[in-house]
Parts: C-alpha cells; sequence; structure tokens
C-alpha cells in the first residue's frame, strides 16, 4: 500500500517549518493583542482577524494531525487568541471585566504559545542534525 504524502520526512519537514513560521507570526501579534484587549476594541477585532487568517494557515500545515498533538495544540492557541479578542473587542467599555478576564487568559495562552513555538523547533532541529 502507497504511503500517505504526510509520511515523507520531507513534507513532514515543511509542515513543521510552516507550523514555525505560524507561531512565529502569532507571537509577533501578542503586544498589539496586549494593547488592544486593554484599549481598543476596532484594533481588537482586526488583530483577531490576523489570528483567524493564521489558524486557518496552521490546519493547512497538520490537516492530519491528531487530538493533543504538538501541531493541534499550536492550532488551538491560536485558535484561542482569536476568540479571546473577538470577545473582549465585543465589550464597551476598556475596564471591562470580560477585558480583564481576556488579558489575564491572553497572558497564559501567549506563555503555552511560546512554549509550543521551542518544542516546534527542537523538533525540526531534530529532523535536521545539520542544521536548517
Amino acid at each position: 500500500m502507497p504511503s500517505h504524502p504526510a509520511d515523507r520526512p520531507e513534507r513532514v519537514l515543511a509542515d513543521l517549518l510552516g507550523l514555525l513560521a505560524v507561531a512565529d507570526q502569532a507571537l509577533l501579534l501578542q503586544q498589539r493583542t496586549e494593547a488592544a484587549v486593554q484599549d481598543r476594541a476596532e484594533d481588537g477585532a482586526r488583530i483577531a482577524d490576523e489570528y483567524r487568517r493564521l489558524w486557518r494557515w496552521s490546519l493547512d500545515f497538520a490537516p492530519y494531525a491528531g487530538e493533543g498533538s504538538l501541531e493541534r495544540r499550536l492550532s488551538d492557541l491560536v485558535l484561542g487568541h482569536h476568540r479571546l479578542l473577538r470577545a473582549s473587542a465585543r465589550a464597551p467599555l476598556p475596564r471591562h471585566p470580560t477585558r480583564a478576564a481576556a488579558a489575564g487568559e491572553l497572558c497564559r495562552q501567549a506563555t503555552a504559545l511560546r512554549s509550543v513555538r521551542d518544542e516546534l523547533d527542537l523538533w525540526i532541529n531534530a529532523l535536521t542534525p545539520t542544521g536548517r
């Protein structure tokens, strides 16, 4: 029986590199995310849309990732950022409790996102012992 295209080592490496790019972009958005949750609902909606785009992209790179896998954890964290920003953008005032709760959750998710990003980097380095 022929192997699935996603099983080829070069495909796995290419997908992991794509996921690493998604993680890096999500982390770059983090500072804008925190500012949007604190102050500007309209910015929050725009940034939420960027996270949604990254989430879709992550699914393209890991279409067969199982529940709980590193790849799926990345997708879930990016989607979580999208959802939190959408919820906080709907809150009427900068000091609304929804925004305060979102700020705390985003901080926890950012820490988890950095950890997933570092795990992806280690996995990539293990697959490319001569370096990238």
